[in-house]
């Protein structure tokens, strides 16, 4: 099964939660591993998304919201 999504949809996601929580685009592209004209492209949606990337959102930012309000 294939599921094809919009890389500029999940990278507005991924742009206005990082917003949101007040995280610069170099922190997040340290905690993603990658570059930061990597995360640009992403969040531009340039670029789809790698699977490994979706993965540590989904992980990391939960962490990361909980932290934040504790």
């Amino acid at each position: 099964m294939v599921v094809l999504i919009d890389a500029k949809y999940y990278g507005a996601i991924l742009h206005r939660s990082r917003q949101a929580q007040n995280i610069k685009a170099c922190d997040a592209a340290k905690m993603f591993r990658i570059s930061l004209r990597e995360l640009r492209r992403y969040e531009h949606g340039k670029d789809p998304i790698p699977e490994n990337i979706l993965m540590a959102l989904c992980t990391r930012g939960f962490c990361m919201l909980q932290c934040k309000k504790n």
